[in-house]
């Protein structure tokens, strides 16, 4: 049984509105549902009044201007998942946790504080801080002694003397970790699922991630196997044990932030593979023992991170592709060739940026030296704010104008006067993106000071200060891209059909937005408009024509990104600059919702394109050609992480054609930079079998973004989407 904990400390009013009914109760969710006993509502209900006005919504509510919430009622950014929940999006110093234990945790606070200057008022500001390191480590200790208690109490009882060594055997591991160091595999595996699961218990975040776990567990594998402590099997069925506790971690949020992350996630990943400091492939036995545990197992969650560089080995892409064949899209596949310039480009020195191990869907972060949230900020739909560009400025659904335009498609004179339009309303909403976000940054330093993450994160405990006050030695955060592909196939279907060619005026595009394309009384018709506009260069056929546009408009993007500054400038850390993302998880079905019909042929309310992919459908030459478009995309800006997904036929994983899709795969990632690539084998027949018969198929597995899921529990929308991706045959 899984199940998913309460915070209203962060935000209870949606949970309470959900159980009456609006918009559905949780058990009647189209996707993503969850069952409430009635002793657990009654709860719900009773505490209500308490929390109400005293939350973290509240708090970021009564400090955001009022235009931030009129920009989300009209569907361009939406920061609300940050309002009611944590923020995650990080990898703690495991490595550092397993080598000393908390004691030593305690024990480096404890010199702290007696070090304090407390006529220093920035000093003494340090003091409850640091104290609070000490409670709450000493409480993650007493939290796993507990388990030894229990263990130890259940011996007692157990009658199968092979059982009670197991037990009596668990029982030493939880007296020693995590307050101690691990010194066997055992011992290491333990103290990081028990931190970890701390972690979620204090911070209600998700990505919450295990690092580089075959780099960081790689001597205690090798030195249990050496003594014969333990051999690869006894290894497996750790390694399959975790990932069964990891997968029963859950949390509950609003219905309309579950539909930008559905599937039941988590977002807990692990990373393998990669190179040294060195330049070497780093590449172990326990990469590969981590992904046959993926194969054995089978599970959505965690996921499975590959960190490919040009000198892995033949061994390992054959042996990722035998996990992809499974289905599930595990592992993905994450680039160094491009992931450690973008983080070097950022100011990381080599040394920290080839360690970097991956978060949340693509978000790369340098684990246990950079504060959490990485990217995972609010989304930002632009295709939206390319339609309030057509629009004069003017939202279509709601009427609101908050940044009128110099004119409209119906006025504009040239594609340049479009293209600049359109870059006066990115300023603005871009601006109103960090006002939110910022401010939502601030209320969570003040109120919500996540101290046990915070101290397992260099240098906290040495600054004396919260991750949100400065204490990491990185920091970074950013918005996520939803609608990329969309808005560059607009720009240049606009560009050839209206402005280059002239085949239609900008009047007449207009009116069959407005008409969904459905008007048959026009000269030409709606239908006829629109089949103009499929019939412009689309994004994902290697055409310079439109991949021009793309890389332009969207390195504008990245720029304009990178002009901002997190709230923890000046303070400590390197870096605290704002950096893109395209990891639009599953928020591109809702984020087509609000958009009408767009001229790179899309109907009114249709999903938007997922992620950097092409849209659906519209990358017709092939793989390779969808690939090349992708890799000419400004990548080394995109240091939040670029996502990218594919979906291949099952027999593009068979035989022969694994070695040609590996080679495909080898040079989008090397020779064109591609940052990363993930794979559904399924074929849509499958998918659509699937949605008919759900109870045939209960273990479905497919990926959606940067993360995978289970089909048949998916919204139908987002399943619809899934099944529309386009399939790529050998």
């Amino acid at each position: 049984m899984r199940c998913a904990h309460i915070f209203p400390e962060f935000g209870l009013d949606w949970l309470i509105e959900e159980l009456d009914g609006n918009p559905m109760r949780p058990e009647n969710r189209p996707g993503d549902r969850y069952e409430i006993s009635e002793e657990d509502e009654t709860a719900l209900r009773e505490i209500k009044s308490y929390w109400y006005n005293n939350n973290h919504e509240y708090r970021c509510k009564a400090m955001l201007p009022e235009e931030t919430e009129l920009i989300r009622k009209i569907g361009v950014t939406d920061s609300y998942w940050l309002m009611i929940g944590g923020e995650g999006h990080i990898t703690v110093n495991l490595r550092r946790v397993i080598r000393e234990g908390l004691d030593q945790y305690i024990e480096r606070a404890r010199k702290r504080i007696e070090s304090l200057d407390l006529t220093n008022p920035d000093e003494a500001e340090q003091k409850p801080f640091l104290q609070s390191v000490v409670i709450c480590c000493e409480a993650v200790i007493a939290y796993a002694k507990r388990y030894a208690v229990l263990a130890r109490e259940k011996a007692e009882q157990e009658k199968n003397e092979i059982r009670k060594e197991e037990l009596l055997f668990i029982a030493d591991i939880c007296e020693r970790v995590p307050a101690k160091p691990a010194r066997t595999f055992h011992e290491a595996l333990q103290s990081i699922w028990f931190v970890n699961l701390c972690i979620q218990i204090e911070n209600n975040g998700h990505s919450i991630s295990m690092g580089r776990l075959d780099q960081n567990l790689y001597e205690y594998y090798k030195n249990d196997l050496s003594s014969g402590t333990m051999d690869q099997e006894d290894a497996m069925e750790l390694l399959e044990c975790l990932y069964l506790k990891l997968f029963q971690l859950h949390k509950i949020t609003s219905w309309g932030n579950t539909k930008s992350f559905s599937g039941y996630q988590l977002f807990q990943n692990i990373t393998i593979g990669g190179q040294d400091k060195n330049g070497r492939d780093a590449t172990n036995d326990l990469s590969y023992l981590i992904l046959g545990a993926q194969a054995a197992i089978s599970l959505h969650t965690p996921s499975i991170s590959l960190r490919y560089h040009d000198r892995i080995s033949e061994k390992m892409m054959y042996a990722a592709m035998d996990v992809v064949r499974i289905g599930g899209g595990q592992p993905a596949l994450y680039s160094d060739e491009v992931y450690i310039p973008a983080l070097i480009n950022r100011g990381i020195p080599w040394d920290e940026a080839v360690e970097y191990s991956v978060v949340g869907c693509a978000e790369s972060i340098v684990e246990g030296k950079q504060s959490g949230r990485p990217n995972g900020a609010g989304f930002v739909n632009l295709q939206k704010i390319m339609e309030l560009t057509l629009y004069g400025g003017k939202d279509p659904n709601t009427g609101i104008c908050l940044q009128p335009g110099k004119g409209d498609l119906t006025t504009f004179a040239s594609y340049e006067e479009l293209y600049d339009a359109f870059k006066e309303q990115v300023r603005y909403y871009f601006r109103y993106q960090i006002i939110t976000d910022n401010i939502i940054d601030t209320v969570t330093e003040k109120g919500i000071a996540d101290p046990f993450t915070s101290s397992l994160v260099d240098d906290c405990i040495d600054r004396g200060k919260t991750i949100k006050e400065g204490g990491a030695v990185y920091d970074y955060c950013g918005p996520l891209y939803v609608g990329t592909a969309n808005v560059g196939n607009t720009l240049a279907a606009l560009k050839k059909v209206v402005f280059d060619e002239k085949r239609l005026t900008g009047e007449q595009v207009m009116h069959a937005l407005r008409t969904d394309y459905e008007d048959l009384t026009t000269v030409p018709t709606g239908p006829e408009i629109r089949k103009m506009l499929l019939e412009a260069p689309k994004y994902g056929n290697d055409d310079d024509y439109v991949d021009d546009i793309m890389t332009n408009y969207f390195r504008f993007v990245c720029e304009e990104t990178a002009k901002y500054k997190t709230t923890r400038y000046g303070r400590g850390p390197i870096g605290c600059m704002w950096q893109p993302s395209t990891s639009s998880v599953s928020s591109n079905v809702p984020c087509g919702e609000c958009v009408g019909a767009t001229p790179d042929g899309r109907k009114a309310g249709e999903a938007l394109a997922d992620t950097s992919s092409p849209t659906h459908g519209t990358d017709t030459k092939g793989v390779t050609a969808s690939l090349k478009s992708v890799g000419k995309l400004p990548t080394i800006l995109v240091s939040g992480g670029q996502l990218l997904n594919i979906k291949v036929m099952p027999a593009m994983l068979d035989g022969m054609a694994t070695g040609k899709l590996v080679h495909v795969l080898r040079t989008f990632l090397g020779n064109y930079k591609g940052m990363h690539v993930q794979i559904n084998c399924v074929n849509a027949e499958t998918l659509k079998s699937a949605q008919e018969n759900p109870a045939e198929y209960k273990d479905l597995m497919v990926r959606v973004a940067g993360y995978s899921a289970l089909f048949t529990p998916l919204d139908k929308a987002l399943q619809d989407d899934i099944i529309a991706r386009t399939e790529h045959r050998a």
